[in-house]
């Protein structure tokens, strides 16, 4: 094995850019190229770098991973306002969550596995995360993100997003070994709330003084400070750091610096450009394809299991309420990616679970749903009419329309 770090963090790099690239040029994700790189050059092909060696860049990468998503949603208050995509958003993730805990730990030992409760929950808020990563490059170049449908989707993917790291948090509080343990939890999590709550009032006062410097490294250094902290609060505590990672990222986005140009091209340099692209591919160098081909029937079950799950709950919702493309919301909430194996990594460093198993049967899933979504999406963009002002024209007011009926009631 290369144990360079340099020679490593050059191979590494360039190969996952350059099959990132040719991913993109399919319209699929780069993250998938990413993955594949790490899978070719880890054990389970060349076995040339060992995870380990750019472990470390990967934490990084997951920690900015969340706080480029912060910094790219609209506000709590906003978001909020959407009642209806507040609502999928919770109704998804609970049921899904629930349906797979049932499955895991029933299921689990026809397939010659055995989940114990707690790994059994985890497992199933990692496939009840939606990504919205996927679902947004294909809307962005189809022009729809900007359509009432787009907003739905994005508004109650987040909503989703937030509630499945927190409910991941929280649940990770039960594996504490007694109630001492479980009180001392407490009160470190009421203590990052505390300082949370307080950057959330000063934080305008510091952004501004940090502007009158009129440095944009000040002002860059600034978000890197505050991403770091608490995301090293929120690991210490035992919740996950990336939890830390996104509330920075809502926090830093409230700033006007957040808006500019400088920001942003440094921002995307550190993270696409170098962190992020290291997280898939250290993920994939942790994969074993002869693993993943001894668990198949499994993964693929699960696969099927998720998937039938989610676009039934979110067509059923989406009928429901009236909304114009039933069909395409619920193909958009398919997706599983970044967040979910965020989870399934802060469960295996826990000690939650005592291998890399959930890994294993998780990774065909990501390949597997980004591919059926870009199908799906072709299809039913012909079948499902959306993009124009009539069509949003049409969702405003059938929503009003739903809205009015359930005054009526």
């Amino acid at each position: 094995m290369i144990e360079n770090i340099l020679l490593v963090l050059f191979i590494v790099l360039f190969g996952a850019k350059l099959f990132g690239s040719f991913f993109e040029r399919f319209g699929l994700d780069s993250s998938l190229g990413e993955l594949l790189i790490g899978i070719i050059l880890g054990v389970s092909v060349l076995n040339l770098i060992n995870p380990k060696s750019i472990e470390d860049f990967a934490i990084i990468g997951s920690v900015l991973i969340l706080f480029v998503a912060g910094l790219n949603q609209p506000s709590l208050k906003e978001m909020y306002r959407d009642t209806r995509a507040v609502k999928l958003g919770l109704v998804l993730l609970g049921l899904t969550t629930l349906a797979m805990t049932i499955f895991f730990y029933f299921g689990g030992k026809f397939f010659g596995v055995q989940f114990n409760l707690l790994q059994s929950i985890v497992f199933a808020i990692a496939f009840g995360i939606i990504d919205i990563g996927v679902p947004a490059k294909i809307m962005i170049s189809k022009g729809y993100i900007t359509t009432p449908f787009g907003r739905v989707v994005v508004n109650s993917a987040i909503i989703n997003i937030i509630s499945g790291l927190a409910l991941f948090t929280v649940s990770t509080l039960f594996f504490s070994n007694g109630i001492m343990d479980l009180l001392i939890k407490v009160g470190e999590m009421l203590a990052v709330v505390g300082i949370v709550l307080l950057l959330a009032h000063t934080f305008d006062k510091i952004s501004k003084f940090v502007m009158r410097l009129r440095t944009d490294e000040a002002e860059f250094s600034l978000a890197i400070i505050i991403v770091l902290l608490l995301a090293y609060l929120t690991d210490l505590i035992g919740f996950t750091c990336v939890l830390g990672a996104f509330i920075a990222g809502t926090l830093v986005a409230r700033t006007p610096f957040a808006n500019t140009k400088s920001f942003s091209d440094r921002m995307k340099v550190l993270s696409m450009g170098l962190f992020i692209p290291l997280f898939f591919a250290w993920f994939g160098l942790g994969i074993n394809i002869a693993e993943i081909f001894k668990y198949a029937a499994l993964a693929v079950t699960v696969f099927f299991a998720y998937t039938a799950l989610r676009f039934t709950i979110t067509y059923v919702f989406a009928k429901h309420y009236r909304f114009r493309v039933p069909l395409l919301i619920s193909t958009s909430m398919l997706s599983v990616d970044v967040e979910s194996v965020i989870v399934l990594l802060i469960a295996l460093k826990l000690g939650i679970f005592k291998d890399s198993l959930p890994l294993t049967i998780f990774a065909p899933s990501v390949f597997l749903s980004t591919l059926l979504i870009v199908i799906l999406v072709a299809i039913l963009s012909r079948k499902e009419k959306i993009g124009g002002t009539k069509s949003q024209n049409k969702e405003i007011k059938d929503s009003r329309l739903a809205k009015g009926s359930k005054v009526s009631r």
